[in-house]
């Protein structure tokens, strides 16, 4: 709204100066709003676990839903309707250590992937470094973790490059991909071999300083890592990569892309637990080292 009233006034009057305070006020709004997102979870008199009961389809049981939804944040049933939620479910279905079982749709001009297996090493990296080696530029991302070592990481994404336009068995191709990688039958960085120079060259050309801060205090559960930096391509899987090499669990994480700049937060735990100062100072290191192209 403030945008607005600015613009209506004069082209002139959203100088660069007062479009950065504005910018960073959305960010820590953003940062502070969604802070305790991975602490707060999913209780068996939520509001949102009794409509999914009442409505499920008769192929769903509701022993499935709330075995499913337990561990889960609270954030997890805000952010997928109804629908997704059960296709979600039954993409977890009966999943066994060695399986991944990933699902693909267009919707409108994106594209929404979900990918359900057991919890694996490089696992949301993994995910970030197929996607970019199809040229595809991630929007939205969500990555959760039950207690039994599911996760359900789900994606939004535009086909910059009209890949799945241009090639007729595309979807299958991407999915077969995923499948390989993130079994471990493929190794990701292999593929992205022939876009480095492209990664390269848009992280040279970043118009954004990238800020790294690391926080203990906002969550009970988490160490939370939030990344504001211009979006490039490999940007998310150059993140995780760094964050995966630590020794991290991403057990939550919040991806958004708002024009050229990219807001990332990161729920992590290091076995188990919090990381240390130490640590958080090391891991930030890195990251913002990594982000401004010196390693």
């Amino acid at each position: 709204m403030t945008v607005a009233d600015i613009e209506a006034v004069s082209p002139e009057t959203l100088t660069p100066w007062k479009a950065e305070l504005l910018w960073r006020l959305y960010v820590d709004t953003y940062n502070h709003l969604t802070q305790r997102y991975g602490d707060e979870l999913i209780e068996r008199n939520e509001a949102g676990l009794t409509e999914l009961l009442a409505n499920r389809p008769a192929d769903v049981t509701a022993a499935e839903i709330t075995g499913f939804l337990e561990g889960l944040p609270q954030r997890y049933l805000h952010v997928f309707p109804r629908d997704t939620i059960y296709r979600h479910l039954r993409l977890a279905r009966d999943i066994k250590p060695d399986e991944v079982h990933l699902s693909l749709e267009q919707k409108g001009p994106t594209w929404a992937l979900a990918v359900a297996t057991l919890d694996k090493p490089f696992l949301f990296s993994n995910i970030c470094g197929v996607l970019s080696s199809f040229g595809m530029n991630i929007l939205r991302g969500h990555a959760f973790t039950n207690p039994k070592g599911l996760v359900l990481d789900a994606f939004e994404f535009t086909d910059e490059e009209r890949f799945f336009e241009l090639n007729r068995d595309a979807q299958d191709q991407v999915l077969r991909v995923m499948q390989d990688v993130v079994s471990g039958r493929a190794d990701v960085t292999a593929r992205l071999r022939g876009r480095e120079r492209s990664i390269l060259q848009a992280r040279s050309s970043l118009r954004f300083p990238p800020v790294v801060h690391a926080d203990n205090k906002a969550s009970g559960r988490y160490t939370i890592v939030d990344i504001v930096t211009g979006n490039a391509l490999g940007l998310l899987y150059r993140i995780s990569r760094v964050i995966s090499q630590h020794g991290c669990d991403v057990d939550l994480v919040l991806i958004a892309t708002e024009g050229e700049k990219a807001i990332d937060v990161f729920h992590i735990t290091k076995a188990g637990s919090k990381l240390t100062e130490a640590e958080q100072i090391a891991l930030t290191s890195d990251l913002q080292r990594t982000l401004e192209g010196t390693v």
